[in-house]
């Protein structure tokens, strides 16, 4: 039987009068990669945002079997919880492996986590000294990525991690995240390319106006002409 790792049920979250997440109910079991499909202002982002409490939510999370839904931001992050969130956010200022350090401020081994990320990225450790704001937009991500690997996350979240980027970098980073996986650890992935995502996944959900509309085999959605047409363009 698998072991759920994330629980998530009737989780709500309203920007003033807007819905963006209405009500759903998802899990993520251990070792899995699950994706959540859908287009722009579906709730993608939103759903993340509530699962780490850095939007105003309601209903329940469980995390590692612990319902964890009125505690704050850090303390998810320090249980294993961690989000890369969209659009890299490096500090541009701080060098590459101070930015790396950053990832490890409330949670993580330091030494051993940077030779991890090094190990992944070898372009970072290359680069360890220069300025974030150098790097071109893939090794951004890199290190967005690394610097979310420095907390030893055991359920990694990650939104849009190819977002804008060369068809090369975006297969480099999804087999980091095969390799991660093999690892034992658990990713919850929001991210537009549909068809990349579902040819790593394990399961997907498909979000759409702030509801789940279905959940299914990662490998039978990709087979679903219905859904490729909707939400894959094909």
């Amino acid at each position: 039987m698998l072991k759920k790792i994330l629980e998530i049920n009737n989780l709500m979250v309203n920007y003033g009068q807007v819905k963006a997440v209405k009500n759903i109910s998802f899990e993520v079991n251990k070792g899995e990669i699950v994706s959540i499909l859908g287009s722009n202002g579906a709730g993608k982002t939103s759903t993340l945002f509530g699962i780490m409490n850095v939007v105003k939510n309601k209903g329940r999370i469980k995390f590692k079997g612990i319902n964890i839904s009125n505690i704050p931001t850090y303390k998810r992050v320090k249980s294993g919880l961690i989000l890369c969130p969209e659009n890299r956010r490096v500090f541009y200022e701080l060098s590459v492996e101070e930015n790396l350090k950053m990832g490890a401020f409330i949670r993580g081994n330091i030494k051993k986590n940077l030779k991890k990320v090094y190990d992944l990225f070898p372009k970072l450790y290359d680069r360890k000294k220069q300025n974030a704001g150098s790097l071109s937009g893939g090794e951004q991500q890199m290190l967005a990525i690394g610097r979310s690997l420095m907390g030893d996350p055991e359920l990694f979240m990650l939104d849009e991690p190819s977002l804008g980027l060369a068809p090369i970098i975006t297969d480099e980073i999804f087999n980091i995240l095969l390799k991660l996986k093999k690892e034992g650890i658990s990713i919850l992935l929001v991210e537009q390319n549909a068809i990349k995502s579902l040819e790593i996944s394990d399961r997907a959900y498909i979000l759409e106006n702030g509801k789940i509309i279905q959940s299914e085999n990662a490998k039978e959605l990709l087979n679903n002409k219905k859904i490729k047409k909707a939400y894959i363009g094909m």
